[in-house]
């Protein structure tokens, strides 16, 4: 893996609950590989830490497809080609630094990068799991339902998402796609634990306050 690209606000409801206009195109941002946690089976509690002294830290439960090839300017169905593999995933951000960065008309990257801030889980292969798009998927915040969705619910499906992206960065094989969040975002604290569902894949989060340097 190279990188990690992200869809933004491919939920309507969800562009929605921040305010923010609906997008006519894929809203594109990266996150690099130092801040990905795996997740490598359904038994698997992970332990996250929360920033210091950063605000608000929501989290953004999504798809996440994994490329089995690289390509550069694809059209939809090459793009489809690609996905090897998907999972259930996490986009953390500290949403005080991003509303602060939008207003200001900056980008987004330092509310999107530190320590801990993408997450996956255990992967399946595409053809393992056809229907991924109409299968629901969940995530909920110390045993209650926060955020729901079906990959039908984006305004751009994962192929054209692939398809987009290639059109400004060279993919490789392994790259990871985060393919935006429905509504239902909010914050988590120290304590708190995350439950992620779809289909047979599952795991857990547990948030911890980051240690103070000495």
């Amino acid at each position: 893996m190279e990188k990690i690209v992200c869809v933004g606000k491919n939920f309507l409801e969800h562009a929605r609950e921040l305010g923010d206009a609906i997008p006519e195109k894929p809203v594109l941002f990266l996150k690099p590989p130092s801040v990905l946690r795996v997740a490598t089976s359904p038994e698997d509690l992970l332990e996250l830490r929360l920033p210091r002294d950063a605000g608000v830290v929501h989290h953004e439960a999504e798809i996440v497809l994994r490329l089995d090839r690289g390509g550069y300017r694809l059209d939809v169905k090459e793009a489809e080609r690609l996905i090897g593999a998907v999972t259930l995933g996490l986009d953390m951000t500290l949403r005080d630094r991003q509303q602060a960065q939008k207003k200001a008309g900056h980008p987004w990257t330092t509310s999107k990068v530190f320590p801990d801030a993408a997450v996956v889980g255990p992967w399946l292969r595409v053809s393992e799991f056809p229907d991924y798009l109409t299968e629901k998927f969940s995530f909920a915040l110390d045993g209650r339902l926060a955020q729901q969705g079906f990959g039908t619910e984006m305004s751009f499906s994962p192929a054209e998402c692939v398809a987009y992206i290639s059109e400004f960065f060279p993919l490789c094989a392994g790259d990871l796609i985060f393919t935006g969040t429905p509504a239902g975002v909010g914050p988590v604290s120290p304590g708190q634990k995350g439950s992620l569902h779809w289909g047979s894949i599952h795991y857990s989060v547990l948030w911890k306050a980051e240690a103070s340097q000495t």
